[in-house]
């Protein structure tokens, strides 16, 4: 879990920061309100004991540590799986409604009964209220204010919170500060390594994301939030990542995506993208309001799940999973040096479910020629839509390779072997 921390700011006003970003929790008599959003906010939330039901958006905003919408899509997912409040969204029309927006692409998706189709729930609705501020919105004795990117909170006529009178967390440059202290690594590798950065998920620990590294190319899978931070602490410089690959577009898998977008605009070089279609269409219609210039700050390289693609001496495989996307979501093999390496992705791995739905590329067999596979896994929940132990056991028990559970809350005396975050795993094609 990545370490954040609470200070008062004053009798009513807490602050929750981590790696450059904050929000600020304002206790009202009409519940806590909380004042923007930050990658993982909904962990941080967690860890410091706050329940807000009020959640003012403000004008969207990005630095190298992250933007300030991120976050909400499991705000929303720890609501409604674990009992949390229905969330007031309250600002500007334009940002509100930006917001809605953005989680009405992704979050309302589901598996039906059986878990073999994807279908469109109605939960958005349910959990997700706007209220727009023009330039006032009231609740009984709270009174927000949204104008001009002004925000103040006022309970009972009084001023509690102006966020104009608190000063912000950090900025770029303790960013660029930080990366002048980690050692550049441009040196070529001569076999597969792979590191996991995070092995976790949206709701515990540091979010799935792993880098792979062959001969000249460090290909980092699903970029998490704070990279400059969370590569710095497995000495791995931020700038020495080449392509930046995206399976999926739910936000533990996107984290990252609009500190890197920013970073490639700030030193005015372009981000080498490796997605499906599908998938970077969506991010580029999600994000283009943030970045417009985000066609000219990218070149993206496309994955046809089926066909391999080759950066170099590197092949990429991919295969559409079996996940609650209707844009897709993919898995992929990744070989070099004689030698291949299998990343699940999001999947639901179910032999009962592969007898149904009869695609070959779903089974064990996709991963027969992986050395190593980093496997999604689920411990609590047979029904969920993430692949069981049990299940990834019998797969295990189908190929040779050897495979590592990872995208789940690390366990010390797991029944699975787990990956564990920043190991470098070396696949030797001479052994």
């Amino acid at each position: 879990m990545r370490c954040s921390r609470v200070t008062n700011l004053t009798e009513r006003v807490h602050r929750i920061d981590c790696g450059g970003m904050h929000v600020d929790l304002v206790a009202t008599s009409s519940g806590t309100v909380r004042i923007g959003s930050m990658p993982d906010i909904a962990k941080f939330l967690v860890e410091h004991g706050f329940r807000e039901e009020i959640v003012v958006v403000p004008d969207w905003e990005v630095s190298l540590a992250g933007d300030n919408r991120t976050g909400e899509e499991f705000v929303l997912w720890f609501a409604q799986t674990k009992g949390g409040l229905v969330k007031e969204y309250v600002g500007q029309r334009r940002n509100v409604e930006q917001l809605h927006y953005h989680l009405g692409r992704i979050f309302p998706y589901f598996f039906d009964a059986k878990r073999l189709s994807i279908v469109r729930k109605r939960w958005l609705d349910n959990w997700c209220r706007v209220n727009i501020a023009q330039p006032h919105y009231r609740k009984r004795d709270l009174e927000v204010r949204c104008d001009k990117g002004e925000i103040i909170v006022l309970d009972k006529g009084r001023v509690v919170y102006d966020r104009s009178e608190f000063t912000p967390v950090g900025t770029d440059d303790d960013i660029e500060a930080l990366l002048a202290t980690v050692p550049r690594d441009q040196a070529p590798r001569d076999c597969l390594e792979i590191t996991p950065i995070g092995c976790g998920n949206g709701f515990n620990g540091i979010v799935a994301n792993t880098l792979v590294r062959f001969d000249k190319y460090v290909i980092w899978i699903d970029p998490c939030g704070y990279p400059a931070h969370t590569l710095a602490e497995h000495d791995i410089h931020w700038d020495d990542i080449t392509h930046f690959l995206f399976t999926h577009n739910h936000e533990d898998h996107i984290q990252g995506f609009t500190a890197c977008l920013q970073r490639a605009r700030k030193h005015r070089r372009r981000l080498r993208i490796l997605a499906a279609d599908s998938v970077f269409r969506l991010l580029d219609k999600v994000y283009s309001p943030l970045f417009p210039d985000l066609k000219d700050l990218v070149v993206v390289q496309s994955l046809v799940p089926g066909i391999p693609f080759e950066l170099g001496p590197v092949t990429i495989e991919s295969r559409w999973n079996h996940h609650i996307l209707p844009y897709g979501t993919i898995g992929l093999k990744i070989s070099a040096g004689g030698r291949c390496f299998g990343y699940s992705g999001d999947t639901k791995y179910d032999e009962v479910i592969n007898n149904v739905l009869k695609r070959e590329e779903l089974t064990a067999a996709w991963f027969a020629h992986c050395d190593l596979v980093f496997h999604e896994i689920e411990f609590d929940n047979p029904d969920s839509v993430h692949s069981h132990w049990k299940q990834v056991e019998l797969l295990q028990q189908a190929i040779q390779g050897k495979v590592l559970g990872y995208h789940t809350e690390y366990l010390e005396h797991s029944p699975f072997d787990l990956a564990e975050e920043g190991v470098r795993y070396l696949l030797d094609g001479n052994e």
